[in-house]
């Protein structure tokens, strides 16, 4: 009777170097002004100054990692994050404020909410 060992299995492809597919991405990112610069036949100058910053943050949002994710994940999650509306309101509230007049602006019929209500007669300290 034979068995056959366990091998470990690895989620990065060994045919790249152990290089996943987003980050060959961004070291494609990376190399696109390098390339222009010298199809362009710049100088070394603004070759170097060009391609530095900008081969640097794309070699960060490649391989960089912040709490366990990908940097360039990361930067889209905070981003979006910050586009999102955070401004709550109940219907009543909108009145006083004013300036809405896709917001119905008479009374609500759901009532208050239950910490802006009238405590019960008899409830309470």
């Amino acid at each position: 009777m034979e068995a056959e060992v366990p091998q470990p299995i690895s989620n990065l492809p060994s045919r790249w170097g152990g290089l996943t597919t987003g980050q060959l991405g961004w070291l494609a990112v990376a190399g696109a002004v390098p390339l222009a610069c010298f199809r362009l036949h710049l100088g070394l100058a603004p070759l170097v100054t060009l391609s530095a910053p900008w081969a640097s943050i794309a070699a960060a949002l490649g391989f960089g990692l912040r709490h366990g994710r990908r940097l360039d994940v990361y930067l889209l999650d905070a981003i979006l994050f910050r586009l999102q509306p955070h401004r709550f309101s109940h219907p009543d509230s909108v009145a006083q404020v004013g300036g809405y007049r896709w917001v119905d602006q008479g009374p609500s019929s759901r009532g208050p909410l239950p910490w802006n209500a009238a405590p019960a007669a008899g409830t309470g300290p």
